[in-house]
């Protein structure tokens, strides 16, 4: 038997590659409650996105996204509802999205943490500021020894 031509191999793969694109076509595009709640603001008093709040009106939210989402409602359709019910503070900022994951990362910060995240932060600026003078003190202000 002799092995396959590249031309065989190739008529294979083209035919191939797209039956393998298409019979994953539909999990590829099946919409989530993550793909939705990660644009919409949680309705809670905490500055989360929806998608990290785990509160009772955030779950609340999420519950009625992924119904809607079983009727077979698209994400804008789901994004348009929640807008046009609750108004803009249904929408996600791009600072609203910054501070939230700031306050998820802190919120269980007590006053050490506080003082060691900023006590670090200053050593750190010190320690660079320090390295660049030193570097430059070197690099442009070092005299020659002479003999």
């Amino acid at each position: 038997m002799s092995p396959p031509s590249f031309w065989r191999v190739w008529l294979f793969y083209c035919l191939l590659a797209p039956s393998v694109y298409f019979a994953m076509l539909p999990g590829a595009s099946a919409l989530t409650v993550n793909e939705v709640a990660k644009d919409l603001a949680c309705p809670c008093e905490c500055p989360l996105i929806l998608e990290d709040c785990n509160m009772t009106c955030g779950l609340e939210w999420k519950n009625q996204v992924g119904e809607m989402i079983n009727k077979g409602m698209t994400k804008q359709q789901i994004m348009d509802y929640f807008i046009g019910k609750y108004g803009d503070d249904a929408r996600i900022t791009p600072s609203q999205r910054i501070h939230g994951k700031i306050y998820q990362y802190t919120r269980s910060f007590d006053t050490s943490d506080w003082v060691l995240l900023w006590a670090g932060l200053a050593v750190w600026v010190f320690l660079m500021f320090y390295g660049l003078y030193i570097g430059v003190k070197k690099l442009f202000f070092n005299k020659p020894q002479e003999p």
